[in-house]
């Protein structure tokens, strides 16, 4: 156990040294939620009403930014990693497949608690949006969501071999999500056969999760449940994966 716990710190200190060398990869990682926040923000104009309005969007925005940022250049990196032979090197010491999936989910966690952060912030101080009566509560759930994302994002990314590919997954995955989670229409509106394919998704569990915690209401257990089901399945991809020819 001691000795996991070493490797994993390893890996992530060295994961994120990595990550730092390369800044046209890292700045607009760690810039963008900032800056698409204020873009988006602006367009509802600068009356109070309108900033009003606007509050009840920064939940499902957060999620949103943090999907695209976080699920989809860490997800993509793990996949050119692994086709670049970074994995076969390190499976052949003591280190674990496990352990790099840590790892990786960590830093992804880190990239989404600072966009939370940075979003936060832009919308209390700067364009005096007003935030949830309990910004800390919806902190610890973002969180929680956060790593239930990036496990997400590292299971289903273990089943794809090469970049090319990871292009058309990031697609048509981003055109399901989008349409997927009650952004442009109300799920109460779609037809049924449309709904099926919204409760499949996990993206909609989370933001109705975060939403509840935004405005202090009571959980939906359907929602919670889907999530740890979603949890158990990439977990059961994971050890899939331990099998897998990951180099060529």
């Amino acid at each position: 156990m001691k000795q996991s716990v070493k490797s994993i710190a390893k890996l992530v200190q060295y994961d994120l040294v990595i990550f730092f060398r390369e800044p046209f990869f890292a700045l607009p990682t760690l810039l963008l939620p900032g800056f698409f926040f204020v873009v988006y923000a602006s367009a509802f104009g600068q009356a109070p009403a309108d900033r009003i309005s606007f509050g009840r969007y920064i939940p499902t925005y957060m999620l949103l930014i943090s999907y695209l940022t976080v699920f989809f250049q860490i997800g993509t990196q793990y996949v050119t990693d692994r086709q670049n032979g970074i994995f076969k090197r390190l499976l052949l010491s003591p280190i674990r497949l496990l352990h790099v999936v840590i790892s990786y989910s960590i830093r992804g966690v880190l990239v989404s608690v600072l966009g939370f952060f940075e979003m936060t912030v832009l919308a209390g101080a700067v364009l005096r949006i007003p935030l949830s009566e309990n910004m800390l509560r919806v902190f610890f759930v973002f969180l929680l969501l956060a790593s239930v994302m990036m496990l997400l994002s590292i299971s289903i990314h273990g089943f794809i071999k090469n970049a090319k590919n990871v292009m058309l997954f990031s697609i048509l995955c981003f055109q399901y999500v989008f349409f997927s989670t009650g952004m442009i229409m109300p799920v109460e509106k779609m037809p049924a056969a449309v709904r099926f394919f919204v409760y499949l998704n996990p993206i909609y569990h989370m933001n109705q999760v975060l939403i509840s915690a935004w405005y202090q209401t009571r959980q939906s257990a359907e929602h919670v449940l889907a999530l740890a089901a979603w949890v158990i399945l990439c977990l059961l991809f994971v050890r899939l994966q331990k099998g897998f020819a990951t180099d060529k």
